[in-house]
């Protein structure tokens, strides 16, 4: 689950395992939110891109417009204005339930990495509570600013305040020494 709308994890994952709750600048949306549609903004962008050349202006007839209304086109992200939460976002949202549910017995690690407090309702918040909720679950936050941890979960938690490459990093190295009374090859 991302709330990044850069489309990097969908560049590196399955499309069906990442679940985009925050938008994804590859779609389009109507500005007016006239129908629940989103369409492909990638081919426009481009063509867009490519006839502006070293300029920073378009022919106006290449801005795109919503194919049902003629409304100036949005990127499908929150933040743009009017972020059509409709039948997209509700199947990026099912994505992550899915998961939640079907897994809901076993082990899960909610990991959060740089989640910061200016949106904190779409994943710091429910990881928290699904944290405090399902038995198995643990929580680690990553973050270079934040070292909040609620007090409910202190025990099934952790934050550690530092950057995300250099924990990452530190992480795997630890993860590839010998543990204690074991021998290396």
């Amino acid at each position: 689950m991302t709330t990044n709308q850069d489309t990097q994890f969908v560049k590196l994952y399955p499309e069906e395992k990442v679940s985009e709750i925050q938008g994804d600048h590859r779609f389009f949306q109507c500005s007016r939110c006239c129908q629940d549609d989103t369409w492909d903004a990638v081919e426009p962008v481009n063509d867009m891109i490519r006839v502006m050349g070293e300029g920073t202006s378009v022919p106006a007839e290449m801005i795109p417009r919503c194919p049902h209304c003629g409304a100036e086109a949005f990127p499908w992200v929150r933040g743009y204005g009017n972020f059509l939460q409709g039948r997209k976002y509700d199947g990026e949202y099912q994505k992550i339930s899915k998961y939640i549910r079907q897994n809901r017995d076993r082990r899960i690690l909610f990991l959060e990495l740089g989640v910061g407090r200016m949106t904190p309702m779409f994943i710091q918040e429910p990881f928290w509570n699904l944290t405090l909720n399902l038995p198995q679950a643990r929580y680690i936050a990553v973050n270079d600013r934040y070292a909040f941890l609620p007090k409910e979960i202190e025990d099934r938690g952790m934050v550690i305040t530092g950057d995300i490459g250099r924990v990452l990093r530190a992480a795997a190295h630890a993860l590839q020494r010998p543990a204690a009374g074991e021998v290396s090859a």
